[in-house]
């Protein structure tokens, strides 16, 4: 097996563990799964709203060319999220083969850049915990992040 292949299944292998490791202590708590996944919602959408009507309006083309370009990979990956492999009525407010990019990573990353307030990275943590998001997903999103930040931040 070559390197590059065995290093994509540790990661895959990585991730696995994870969301069943949060599969097993959240299981029998929806309730609180739907809870914490709004509260994930609520804390992106605050930050959006601050950054556009508080800090510049001009970022809410980087937001909305980071979400079409973000939808645009999802479609085209079309990963299928973690809590299809374990359990799917922790769906909720997702489409089950969407899961890469993590646009609720992406969102956060970029208003962590903008803010420099670290409780909007709560966000993606959350996304992880309710097996919406492999850890892979927000590791790549991170990544796009600042790669979106680096290209389209230039023109604001």
């Amino acid at each position: 097996m070559s390197k590059d292949l065995l290093f994509f299944n540790k990661m895959f292998m990585i991730d696995y563990k994870i969301s069943e490791f949060f599969y097993k202590k959240l299981k029998d708590k929806l309730n609180f799964v739907y809870i914490i996944d709004a509260f994930s919602y609520l804390i992106n959408l605050s930050f959006i709203f601050y950054i556009i009507f508080f800090i510049n309006f001009s970022y809410i083309f980087l937001f909305a060319i980071s979400t079409a370009i973000t939808y645009l990979l999802k479609l085209i990956v079309n990963r299928k999220r973690p809590y299809y492999y374990f359990d799917k009525r922790f769906a909720i407010l997702v489409y089950e083969n969407h899961s890469f990019p993590s646009e609720h990573t992406i969102i956060s990353i970029l208003s962590f850049i903008i803010t420099r307030n670290i409780l909007v990275l709560i966000a993606p943590i959350l996304r992880i915990i309710t097996l919406k998001h492999w850890l892979s997903d927000a590791i790549f999103s991170i990544i796009l992040s600042f790669v979106f930040y680096i290209f389209f931040g230039i023109y604001l």
